[in-house]
């Protein structure tokens, strides 16, 4: 009881400093620079299926990535919070409006009959407020996207998107949480080793 209680301090400890330094993060050309990184390791195609997310202040922008991706013929979805710890990813075209979620990100709408999309994925970008070379990533809090994550088959590319400055040593894992397989950031493109091995580079 004692070990769960001293890392659940720590998480939250390390949101707190986490988004203090949000405020201070890199300029709008890092944003691109990060998005260009990506666009190269995972370039769009037609008919591919992306997850990807609407920043929050602080985040990585994904303007461009999602500009290449609907250029190219790929079909984008966005999560929507669907019940208590739970995200549904929905479909989102060119010209489609937004609506604000419970957290203040947008998220898209939902037509009647829609379902989300479960399976088929192509690649799944990640936001976080800190990730190490192993891979592991501390979120909000909240557990959605680890929730998501772990219905996904492991072949899924799992893409870490953040600034170089949100690189740490290491991040407090729990048996629950699910590490990304690479990571972007404004710096360049680091694959990941399982979260026993080493940092691959």
């Amino acid at each position: 009881m004692l070990v769960l209680e001293r890392k659940v301090i720590l998480r939250r400890e390390s949101r707190i400093r986490l988004r203090e330094r949000a405020e201070s993060l890199p300029p709008a050309e890092a944003g691109d620079r990060a998005q260009e990184h990506f666009l190269r390791e995972f370039p769009p195609r037609a008919g591919a299926a992306a997850a990807l997310y609407c920043p929050l202040a602080g985040e990585v922008p994904t303007g461009r990535i999602r500009q290449a991706y609907l250029a190219a013929g790929a079909a984008l979805f966005y999560p929507r919070v669907t019940g208590k710890g739970t995200l549904g990813f929905y479909p989102h075209r060119e010209g489609d409006g937004w609506e604000t979620g419970p957290y203040g990100i947008l998220e898209p709408p939902v037509p009647a009959g829609v379902e989300p999309r479960r399976s088929g994925w192509d690649v799944i970008v990640v936001p976080g407020l800190a990730f190490d070379r192993h891979g592991n990533r501390l979120g909000r809090g909240f557990g959605y996207y680890d929730r998501f994550l772990g219905g996904v088959p492991e072949g899924v590319p799992r893409v870490g998107l953040a600034w170089a400055g949100q690189l740490v040593p290491g991040v407090p894992v729990d048996v629950w949480d699910v590490p990304v397989h690479a990571l972007v950031t404004e710096e360049g493109v680091i694959r990941v080793a399982e979260r026993s091995g080493s940092p691959e580079t």
